[in-house]
């Protein structure tokens, strides 16, 4: 097994989604794609030069591979937080066409998926920890039709709704 190495890979888009979140599009090379290739529920790796600094810091990718394959691309949620280099910088400073250095995906909060399940999933998140939900929601209602999803969601208001 070879160790993941980061690729540099362009950003899509930069979208605002509250007033201190932003998601990230990422496109994939087509001699990259089976290396980001994903599971819903897995995160990726980001990494940046920023000063001195070398910033690393992982986030849940919230697009479906459903989408992935359809596009090449994927999208990750990034909430500011207070005090936070990576995010505060990323806010402040990344722009469509921005090239960021990424780790292919990893994780295991991934759910086994069958077209043949009946199944009643329940998911409990709060704040931007809904990100690896929107993808396993979303990719486990197209891959399991008769399946259903409960959803439990906390957040301070409704402006800040990821």
């Amino acid at each position: 097994m070879t160790t993941p190495h980061f690729h540099p890979l362009q950003i899509t888009d930069v979208r605002a989604e509250t007033a201190d979140a932003v998601s990230l599009g990422f496109a994939v090379p087509p001699d990259l794609h089976g290396t980001y290739r994903f599971r819903a529920g897995q995160f990726v790796t980001l990494r940046a030069q920023v000063g001195a600094e070398d910033l690393r810091r992982s986030y849940s990718i919230c697009s479906t591979p459903q989408d992935y394959e359809a596009t090449g691309t994927f999208r990750v949620a990034l909430k500011r937080v207070a005090g936070g280099r990576f995010s505060t910088w990323a806010h402040a400073a990344l722009r469509a066409h921005d090239t960021l250095d990424v780790l292919p995906p990893d994780g295991r909060f991934t759910a086994p998926l069958d077209a043949a399940h009946r199944k009643h999933y329940l998911g409990i998140a709060a704040g931007s920890g809904i990100t690896p939900l929107l993808s396993l929601i979303a990719t486990t209602l197209q891959a399991e039709p008769h399946s259903r999803y409960t959803l439990i969601y906390g957040n301070r208001d409704v402006a800040s709704i990821l």
